[in-house]
């Protein structure tokens, strides 16, 4: 097995196992009351209400990650891993190290987040 084969299948479990963890929060997550059923004062009414926001904010930043791991597994499987999907250039290394699910190279991810705002 060369480096780069090497390289690329400890990136694969790397996402494999974060997957895994994504997955087993988000049915935690989804699993667990934020209320006991009782009634409840005005106080104990906005408490639960911003843990409900806070989990609902929470649950949609981990299952945007869980999509974004399964893109970058898919683009393992087909070979096309570490390409940019904006500009089709190589992602840098040092990029896919700290973030092994990168869709865009540096460039193009902040162009993106630009037109965002």
């Amino acid at each position: 097995m060369s480096k780069e084969d090497h390289d690329l299948q400890q990136v694969k479990e790397r996402l494999l196992k974060r997957r895994d963890e994504l997955e087993e929060i988000l049915v935690q997550m989804t699993a667990e009351e934020i209320s006991d059923g009782q009634v409840q004062d005005p106080g104990d009414q906005a408490l639960s209400a911003t843990t409900e926001t806070l989990k609902t904010s929470l649950q949609n930043t981990e299952a945007e990650e869980l999509k974004r791991i399964k893109l970058a597994l898919q683009k393992i499987a087909d070979g096309t891993y570490g390409i940019c999907s904006d500009c089709s250039d190589q992602i840098s290394e040092k990029r896919l190290k700290m973030f092994p699910n990168a869709q865009r190279c540096l460039v193009c991810q902040e162009a993106f987040e630009e037109g965002k705002s």
